[in-house]
């Protein structure tokens, strides 16, 4: 309980701490002490990164403490390039949100199997940190928009190819969504887009047309009852029990062989078999 108390004290204080400065900033309290405070958050920012990959690093389980530590990380960054004249405010917003995207990359990349949720947020955080960058180099809104919206279809095809060993394509429709909606954002207004409006229905057919050629000439596999049979017999057939083999040591004592005692095993005594009846055999049995 201590320890508990210990750690609720700590972040309550880093918190009041952070907003006290924050306000600062933005009622323009400290604009005397710039740069000095740019590069002292820079600083205490990155020594609280480093404490919660500490954490992490001590205690894999609590792979929380990567989220608050990139996230820390990409506030000192965004804290040293404010300084930097040559370095657009864009570009440093852009930063955090690449922090974030890091953060939920390293989460999956620590176990691919349980938290591969985290190619969702990862992946939004990053196509908003290089739509936010692109921003500062692009003010064309159809490109910008057509980013976002095929940025974060790619997200679901990414997660639709991590997930592709357990069978799972659900992820492919967001993603064809998003990424033709973003399509029809980037086309120009015009005679071509009245004809992608009135056209994109066929794509519609083709899927459906996809999908039913593919139930057709998908084979329906039964599935094997796996049938456990004693060694030396064979599924169907009786054979008497072989007697266990002998061997004589140097001493001349008699040594048996292991697995050839009956009841060593814990398959099927020889000659048992398993029949798998089909659903109609098992009616005729019924009546």
């Amino acid at each position: 309980m201590k320890a508990s108390r210990l750690n609720w004290f700590l972040w309550a204080i880093g918190l009041a701490l952070a907003g006290l400065v924050l306000l600062g900033f933005n009622f323009g309290l400290l604009e005397h002490y710039q740069p000095l405070t740019q590069y002292v958050a820079t600083g205490v920012f990155t020594l609280a990164a480093a404490g919660f990959f500490g954490g992490y690093t001590a205690k894999p389980a609590n792979w929380w403490r990567l989220i608050p530590g990139w996230t820390l990380l990409a506030l000192a960054a965004m804290a040293f390039l404010s300084v930097q004249p040559a370095v657009s405010s864009r570009l440093a917003a852009a930063v955090l949100f690449l922090g974030l995207a890091l953060a939920f990359g390293h989460i999956y990349i620590v176990n691919r199997r349980d938290n591969w949720w985290a190619i969702i947020p990862g992946g939004f955080m990053l196509v908003v940190s290089l739509v936010t960058g692109l921003s500062a180099l692009v003010e064309r809104l159809e490109t910008l928009g057509a980013a976002l919206f095929v940025g974060m279809g790619l997200v679901f095809f990414a997660l639709a190819l991590a997930l592709r060993t357990r069978g799972q394509w659900w992820p492919l429709i967001p993603g064809a969504v998003l990424v033709w909606f973003g399509l029809f954002i980037f086309m120009p207004a015009g005679e071509e887009a009245h004809a992608v409006l009135r056209w994109w229905p066929l794509l519609l057919v083709l899927t459906g047309l996809g999908m039913g050629w593919r139930a057709l000439t998908q084979r329906t596999q039964a599935e094997k009852m796996a049938v456990n049979v004693a060694p030396g017999s064979s599924a169907g057939a009786s054979s008497a029990v072989t007697p266990p083999a002998r061997s004589a040591t140097p001493t001349g004592a008699i040594v048996e062989a292991e697995g050839g005692i009956l009841g060593a095993y814990s398959q099927p005594a020889p000659g048992a078999s398993v029949e798998v009846l089909d659903d109609d055999d098992q009616g005729k049995a019924k009546r």
